[in-house]
């Protein structure tokens, strides 16, 4: 992805990360560019990978998940747990990391006991840690460009 991203499409991608709803008329006022401009930009910006997707936030607890955790999985056989993490809805993001840990994994339960359900399955492939989440400072931060 060879992109090159110039303070207007920066704005734009700030704008829709906050709101991708907007359209791209609002888009173009308040960042002073043409409803046509933006609506170019934004689709050379989704052409090239730069925007991925569009999607809807929802509340977990909508569908009866009261907490978050973080399950640290150590595995040295490779990544046969891949199959059930894929399968598994609770799980919303699995990393496979450096060091100890072979993945790290966000999940979703609805209470501890389906959290250890979720963690007897995960013991299948190798040992877990796991931490529950008791308040979330940052969360879908949107992406800028780098700072330092």
């Amino acid at each position: 992805m060879n992109t090159k991203i110039d303070s207007f499409d920066q704005k734009i991608l700030a704008l829709l990360q906050t709101d991708a709803r907007m359209s791209h008329a609002e888009i173009g006022r308040q960042i002073h560019l043409s409803q046509p401009s933006v609506s170019e930009r934004i689709k050379r910006l989704e052409s090239s990978g730069v925007i991925r997707g569009y999607h809807a936030d929802i509340d977990p607890a909508a569908f009866g998940y009261q907490m978050t955790a973080m399950i640290r999985l150590s595995t040295q056989q490779g990544r046969p747990y891949a199959e059930l993490v894929a399968q598994q809805a609770e799980i919303l993001d699995c990393y496979t990391v450096t060091g100890e840990d072979g993945a790290v994994m966000r999940v979703l339960a609805t209470d501890v006991a389906h959290l250890q359900r979720l963690i007897d399955k995960l013991n299948r492939y190798g040992s877990t840690s796991t931490a529950i989440v008791l308040t979330t400072h940052v969360a879908g931060k949107a992406v800028g460009m780098p700072t330092a």
